[in-house]
């Protein structure tokens, strides 16, 4: 297996202080370890206002590959970071729910800039700026869970 932790290999990148990072392949397990693994280590040592992992690419996902994504969600905000998992396929989405799958501590989002939108509505902007708009948040975080109660 090639070597995953050249950022170049996983394919991701950096738009406006956002960790983006493109899933172009199908995930097996060893490799949503080394993403894992890249994510981490990008995400401790820049300041990354968010992650967001596009898995609109992916068109089979088992439990255990998309646990490890849930954790790396998980292991992500531990470094005091929000993470959205974006584009799920609905055949995809289907899956999960069909095998009884808890995603509901995951961010999700259906376009990156919903994902986008859905980070910042997390407050994580308003750090910076010391604005915070609460009547506008929790409207456009109300739209988010809408869309994607739509797409479960």
């Amino acid at each position: 297996m090639e070597d995953l932790s050249d950022f170049s290999v996983l394919g991701m990148h950096t738009v406006d202080n956002f960790l983006v990072v493109p899933v172009n392949v199908e995930l097996d397990d060893d490799y949503a370890i080394q993403l894992r693994k890249g994510i981490l280590e990008k995400v401790k040592a820049t300041s990354t206002k968010g992650v967001l992992i596009d898995v609109s690419a992916v068109k089979f996902l088992d439990a255990f590959t998309f646990s490890i994504l849930a954790d790396t969600v998980k292991m992500v905000s531990m470094l005091g970071t929000k993470a959205v998992l974006v584009g799920f396929q609905p055949g995809v989405a289907s899956a999960l729910i069909d095998l009884e799958i808890d995603t509901g501590d995951i961010l999700t989002a259906v376009t990156m800039d919903d994902g986008f939108d859905l980070i910042r509505c997390q407050g994580l902007d308003s750090e910076e700026t010391g604005e915070h708009d609460a009547e506008t948040t929790e409207k456009d975080l109300d739209d988010i869970r809408e869309i994607n109660e739509t797409d479960k």
